[in-house]
């Protein structure tokens, strides 16, 4: 039996659905947003990364919740480097607890910082007729897991893992 091929275009979130906020706004108003997307059930954040558009509505650019703790503590995420330590060389994350009460203090005063600094840009894209496995694959290669979808080289859309997974096991990997 021959399954029809699922395409990105039947998959995605609509562009005018996915939230996004302008670069002018603040890691607060970011905050917010988040919160406002939380899942009604368990509280848990619906959406990892929104994104960002400019005074003309044009998209710019993407926030991940990484992207905002960044600039809430940009010195933690420095990295500490040690150069000899027991045997232990490079980067030593559990340095990070000596900057406890630094990054703490740094997060409630950057909350009025505008977002526009800690923006990405949006690097990679996947064509609307692509084909689910393959977008799939380009994902997984990238560890990336939520994708702008391109038609005609404008985004109409994101593509999520969610919306793969579930296809997936609703229609291509159903149980007997």
């Amino acid at each position: 039996m021959e399954q029809q091929q699922i395409k990105v275009r039947d998959l995605i979130i609509p562009l005018e659905e996915y939230p996004h906020l302008n670069e002018n706004q603040t890691l607060q108003e970011a905050i917010q947003t988040f919160m406002e997307l939380r899942q009604e059930k368990d509280g848990r954040i619906e959406y990892g990364m929104l994104f960002v558009v400019n005074n003309s509505n044009e998209l710019v650019g993407k926030l991940s919740l990484m992207d905002i703790l960044h600039g809430f503590a940009p010195r933690l995420f420095e990295g500490a480097r040690v150069d000899k330590f027991d045997g232990k060389e490079g980067d030593y994350p559990g340095l990070a607890l000596l900057h406890e009460e630094a990054v703490y203090a740094e997060c409630g005063k950057s909350r009025k910082n505008p977002i526009k600094k800690h923006i990405r840009a949006i690097d990679f894209t996947i064509g609307a007729d692509t084909p689910m496995l393959e977008a799939l694959v380009m994902m997984s290669g990238r560890n990336e897991f939520d994708i702008p979808v391109t038609d005609n080289g404008t985004v109409i859309g994101v593509l999520r893992l969610e919306e793969i997974f579930v296809a997936m096991c609703n229609s291509v990997c159903t149980m007997p």
